[in-house]
């Protein structure tokens, strides 16, 4: 009998450990887009730094490409400040940690600063 019991025990300590594993206690469990990054994402970039990274082509491999290419899709809207925000949380610069990439005031702000960097290089 104790045998028995011994194995139920054992069963259900496993059962309920591959559970947790999967089906995570917390309601707000969410996962981390950013579990791949090999370097820490910062928390804020400066709009401006953004900008100029993205300018010159910092988020290449994420689609966003850099200088007269930049300059003339962003002039025709194919290049957007909320694209460049995307893809320096994809590209593991800036941390999706306090949800910038869904900060209005942010992205607008990234925007400004590029339409300012683009029109001082005319």
């Amino acid at each position: 009998m104790q045998s028995v019991f011994n194995k139920s025990v054992s069963w259900l300590s496993i059962i309920i450990a591959t559970t947790i594993t999967v089906f995570p206690l917390s309601a707000n469990a969410q996962v981390d887009s950013q579990s791949n990054c090999v370097m820490t994402p910062q928390a804020y970039i400066s709009p401006n730094t953004l900008a100029m990274m993205a300018f010159r082509g910092a988020f290449e491999e994420e689609g966003i490409p850099g200088y007269i290419v930049f300059r003339t899709q962003f002039n025709s809207g194919s290049i957007t400040a909320e694209k460049i925000v995307d893809a320096a949380v994809k590209g593991c610069v800036l941390s999706n940690r306090y949800e910038m990439g869904s900060n209005s005031a942010y992205i607008e702000d990234v925007n400004e600063q590029i339409q300012l960097f683009l029109r001082a290089q005319n």
